[in-house]
């Protein structure tokens, strides 16, 4: 009787360890589907993310390409608007005559980059030799110039015998300061000027700008 009980004891403890073996296979089994399928999931979860920044990204790009697109736009229209006017400079400053003399007549081409007439055209130039004023012309505004047309007014410098040699050499600096006012058909008033001085044998715009009055 007590070997029976002996065999079966026995037999209870095997069935008990090979559930116990079952139990941790299944156990290891689910976890390893779990931290597969967690990973899986991390996976999708990271090429979402990926797909979402790339959207974000793209529609930034958009929306800057929009905006500088938008800018441009407004830029241009900016541009053509202050055009439409009558808008005067000068496009060239030569000496026409008198080289090797104390009188040069000097020749500035006034020229209306604008799209609509310059009306009473003017121009005052005030000389300076060693930043000393030797002189002012000054023409009555009265010239009409048409859009892209110039008109040429010379103006007649007289150095004198002290400063001949001085300015032919540029030992003495020349400079001319120049105010060319204009008014529009709507009745608006602008001026131009501009600072133009002898280098190099030759009449150079320094600095130039156009304020409406």
């Amino acid at each position: 009787m007590s070997e029976t009980v002996g065999v079966w004891e026995a037999i209870g403890i095997w069935v008990e360890a090979i559930a116990l073996i079952a139990i941790f296979v299944l156990d290891w089994k689910e976890r390893k589907e779990n931290r597969k399928e967690r990973q899986e999931q991390h996976e999708e979860n990271a090429a979402q993310l990926l797909v979402a920044q790339n959207q974000a990204e793209a529609t930034r790009k958009s929306a800057d390409a929009a905006t500088e697109a938008a800018l441009a736009a407004r830029k241009s229209a900016d541009i053509a608007a202050s055009l439409h006017r009558p808008f005067m400079g000068v496009s060239n400053v030569a000496l026409r005559n008198g080289w090797g003399t104390r009188i040069w007549h000097i020749g500035f081409d006034l020229k209306n980059y604008g799209t609509l007439p310059a009306l009473s055209v003017g121009l005052t130039a005030d000389v300076f030799t060693d930043n000393n004023h030797r002189m002012q012309t000054m023409e009555s505004p009265s010239v009409q110039i048409f859009p892209s047309a110039e008109f040429v007014s010379i103006v007649l410098f007289d150095m004198g015998d002290p400063d001949t040699v001085g300015v032919h050499k540029e030992a003495i600096k020349l400079r001319i300061e120049v105010r060319i006012p204009y008014q529009s058909q709507d009745g608006r008033h602008f001026e131009h000027t501009a600072t133009i001085s002898f280098v190099h044998t030759r009449f150079q715009v320094d600095k130039s700008a156009t304020l409406e009055k």
